[in-house]
């Protein structure tokens, strides 16, 4: 005859288990920016979309000086989510440099990346 008390502390392992492999799976990721995926998160500085450091921006990253900004070349719009209260478009007028268009209420007045 089966022990009772064996079987159900086996069923209690089983969420244990599978708690363990989603943390060690999912929040593995959260320590490195992979980036542009987090849309209306601000990016890290030295990204695309982030603040420029001293030394400039990663990956082949611009920095525009005259708003302290890492820009993409390639894709302007990349890492600019405008703080989430607008659209990041490509201003042709201005040499391919993102421009925020922002929703109604908000205005990117005080900061060029950012509606408020």
């Amino acid at each position: 005859m089966a022990d009772p008390h064996r079987e159900s502390k086996r069923g209690r392992r089983w969420p244990w288990v599978f708690v363990a492999l989603a943390l060690a799976f999912g929040l593995g990721s959260l320590g490195c920016f992979e980036g542009f995926d987090l849309e209306d998160k601000e990016p890290p500085p030295g990204y695309a979309g982030g603040v420029c450091l001293p030394q400039g921006c990663y990956e082949a990253v611009e920095c525009l000086v005259e708003h302290d900004i890492c820009v993409d070349p390639a894709d302007p719009c990349r890492g600019i989510y405008c703080g989430g209260n607008g659209t990041c478009t490509i201003d042709m007028t201005k040499g391919n440099q993102p421009l925020c268009v922002c929703d109604v209420g908000f205005s990117n007045e005080t900061y060029a990346y950012f509606c408020i």
